[in-house]
């Protein structure tokens, strides 16, 4: 190709590549300019480029380093910040266009940004069609919906890798079977177990595609329910409270001032039915709360005070019971929870079995059963302290731990050595358990405010954001250091971006080898 300079007499070419470079990001300057010069654009964007290169190179250090207050900017620092802004913040295209004039000094045009995420989500899309599955045993499942479009997603409950984000037009068992199909089919997807909420049409399309699939009703759903009515109860009691105590003073107020027989009549009349209604709200709060926190202690893995595991049967019929005796409240939304309640009894005691018969086979290299047990109780222990609950509480839950603590110590006869042996061997196997979403849920708060900025759910971004989710480098938590794509595969990360294809610049990368 011929070099854009010889085009043009030499003063020309200086003149047009620095009038480029100048109105960089002003709209129509490189047209204004292609047109006087009868230039194709293509030409001026290559001045343009040329001018950079030479300023670039006229400004560095002798020895080629950059120190902490020059930056020295390329097409490729560009692109990395493009596509590093579009995930890692929730930015839409202009927002990106605006920063680059903020962090470079200098900038690109919408239609070159969007060009660029374009490569993005394709190289993303193409990358992530091709990991192997196969190594995934417990996923999670659920969808959101942006703009009334549902987003299924799926997660490994091991590992965090997302395997799943694609947007619909429908939520029926036919979209929710082709999508996880075509996974099985080409990626060897084929997980023991499947989390999920109460929805018919995930349901189905689980059982369509791996009918030897173990499905577990989500925890999260099923507390969260129960939590809710619970609180719309309370607002009632205390509203009838609120009530009872303004008929209360209302009466004592015509009682003390007013001679009118039949208005102080009536007023105590309404103060007696204040008062009915009051009693009846907080009864029926305080049955309701009653069966609710059952149903929360038949849901850990075990009473306070015990380290025996519970069994799938006995959360079954005691979730059914506590369903039942629900419905006898009344009222249309606590009909509605108990339905709930009963409907995912056995999927929310499932996942038991399993467990059981993974301690059995560890019971003898942990110590043995009486070990096993007061392991459970310290772990269940430790869970009730570390997720808090009722103050009024408090100060039980403290104590149970130190009980439990003291009862493991015993067991082990206070050897440091049968101590470490035991904690090794029994808790990552409960801590594995897998009951519930709450993994994809944290996903779907931390997806939302994307979606909101970009209005509606695209399959391009969705893509370069599942990339971006499974290759980063945690920065916290029990997998910190590593990326989810790593555990998944064995294969370390160590910049997602240059594995999307976009290296850091020349220089930069220079000096960090």
């Amino acid at each position: 190709m011929t070099k854009p300079s010889a085009l043009l007499p030499p003063s020309s070419a200086q003149h047009v590549a620095l009038q480029a470079l100048l109105g960089q990001g002003q709209y129509g300057v490189v047209t204004r300019l292609a047109t006087e010069h009868d230039l194709r654009r293509e030409f001026v964007y290559a001045l343009r480029d040329h001018a950079r290169v030479a300023l670039d190179e006229a400004f560095a250090p002798a020895d080629g380093s950059t120190d902490g207050f020059n930056l020295s900017v390329t097409e490729r620092e560009m692109a990395r910040t493009v596509v590093a802004l579009r995930v890692v913040t929730p930015a839409s295209v202009r927002d990106i266009v605006a920063m680059l004039w903020i962090i470079y000094g200098t900038g690109w045009s919408y239609g070159k940004v969007w060009n660029v995420l374009h490569l993005a989500e394709q190289r993303a899309a193409a990358f992530l069609s091709q990991v192997d599955l196969s190594g995934i045993d417990s996923v999670a499942l659920d969808e959101m919906f942006s703009q009334g479009r549902p987003v299924f997603a799926g997660i490994d409950l091991d590992t965090q890798y997302l395997f799943q984000l694609e947007v619909h037009e429908k939520r029926t068992s036919e979209a929710w079977e082709r999508s996880l199909a075509s996974m099985r089919d080409r990626q060897s997807l084929y997980p023991s177990h499947a989390v999920k909420d109460a929805g018919s049409g995930l349901a189905k399309g689980v059982r369509g595609c791996w009918p030897e699939v173990e499905e577990r009703d989500d925890l999260f759903h099923a507390v969260y329910l129960l939590g809710k009515v619970a609180s719309h109860l309370e607002q009632r009691a205390y509203a009838s409270i609120a009530k009872e105590e303004e008929a209360r003073l209302h009466r004592e107020k015509l009682m003390k001032f007013s001679v009118d027989r039949s208005a102080r009549t009536s007023a105590s009349g309404l103060y007696r039915s204040a008062r009915g209604h009051a009693d009846h709200a907080i009864d029926r709060y305080d049955r309701f709360e009653a069966l609710r926190q059952e149903a929360r202690r038949v849901l850990q893995l075990c009473d306070r005070g015990s380290g025996r595991l519970r069994r799938a049967q006995e959360v079954e019929e005691t979730l059914v019971r506590v369903a039942e005796e629900m419905r006898a409240i009344g009222g249309e939304r606590i009909r509605r929870a108990a339905k709930y309640l009963s409907n995912r009894a056995a999927g929310l005691g499932r996942y038991l079995t399993q467990l059981l018969e993974r301690l059995d086979e560890v019971t003898e290299a942990a110590g043995g059963a009486e070990i096993v047990e007061a392991a459970t109780r310290a772990y269940q222990a430790s869970l009730d302290v570390h997720r808090r609950g009722p103050r009024w509480d408090r100060r039980a839950r403290r104590q149970e731990l130190r009980s439990a603590g003291e009862a493991l110590v015993a067991c082990t006869e206070r050897s440091p050595e049968r101590l470490r042996r035991a904690i090794g061997t029994v808790f990552p196997i409960l801590a594995t358990r897998h009951r519930a979403s709450s993994a994809i849920e944290n996903l779907n708060s931390v997806l939302r405010p994307y979606l909101v900025v970009q209005k509606h759910a695209e399959q391009g971004f969705l893509n370069l954001f599942r990339f971006y989710w499974n290759t980063r480098t945690r920065e916290w938590g029990r997998n910190k250091g590593t990326s989810a794509y790593q555990q998944l595969t064995g294969d370390e990360v160590p910049d997602w971006l240059t594995l999307l294809g976009f290296p850091p610049g020349e220089r930069r990368a220079q000096k960090a080898a």
